[in-house]
């Protein structure tokens, strides 16, 4: 007789746990949406060749699980790691040494997420797109939405190659990269940007110092030389008129 009482018990908790997991999708599907319209990014100062890609991978990762991301009207799981769009190239200037990449996936978000730009296996940049209020729903400011972006490469790696003349690198100003992106957000026009200067690697680094040094510094035991001959001439020639 004890049997239609956990029946009954189980049966409660399955429509509390039904209930409890239908307000969260709830509350989610509720959220309003970051609707990502343009995603570009410019890559400028390096040597601009036919093998720069064609293609970069960007991967969108949600940082929060109630995040819903949907990307080309495909909406990524509760559980999902992500899913990944293209930046294809729009644009290379071999003169003004530049190279644009383009997005224009229909991307949607409705929480934080973290993006990173792949050549095919090597990670270029990374950022995230987060909401600067708490909760993103107080006040009406328009930059309740962030970017903050970070350089994974330096000048010289991948495909940023540098000017050489007959194999000696030539000294030319540091690439750096331009992320752009545009949206909407509860009906208002969102726009992001930041810019990225890459390092140097530590050779290049310790290279560049080397040269720094000053030529005087190498300079000086000639002068002390040639002081010291003059005293020497003086010297005779005043012995001489003794």
């Amino acid at each position: 007789m004890e049997e239609p009482c956990e029946t009954l018990d189980s049966g409660e908790a399955y429509q509390i746990s039904r209930y409890h997991n239908y307000n969260q999708h709830s509350s989610r599907s509720s959220s309003p949406w970051l609707d990502l319209r343009v995603f570009y990014v410019r890559i400028s100062n390096f040597v601009v060749e036919d093998s720069t890609p064609e293609v970069l991978t960007i991967n969108h990762i949600p940082l929060d699980p109630d995040t819903l991301l949907e990307i080309n009207g495909v909406r990524m799981g509760m559980y999902s790691e992500g899913g990944s769009s293209q930046l294809r190239r729009d644009r290379v200037d071999k003169k003004s040494e530049e190279a644009t990449y383009v997005s224009t996936d229909n991307i949607r978000l409705t929480g934080s997420v973290k993006f990173e730009v792949y050549d095919k296996n090597e990670l270029v940049l990374s950022g995230t797109l987060e909401m600067s209020g708490s909760n993103g729903f107080t006040g009406e400011s328009k930059n309740r939405w962030k970017m903050n972006c970070e350089a994974e490469v330096t000048a010289g790696s991948g495909f940023l190659k540098e000017k050489s003349i007959n194999g000696q690198e030539l000294s030319s100003p540091l690439p750096t990269i331009e992320v752009y992106v545009t949206g909407c957000f509860s009906g208002t026009p969102i726009i992001l940007t930041k810019t990225l200067q890459l390092g140097l690697k530590k050779k290049q680094s310790r290279r560049m110092a080397l040269d720094a040094i000053p030529e005087y510094e190498t300079a000086e035991p000639q002068k002390d030389t040639s002081y010291a001959l003059d005293l020497q001439v003086t010297f005779k020639l005043s012995y001489a008129m003794i």
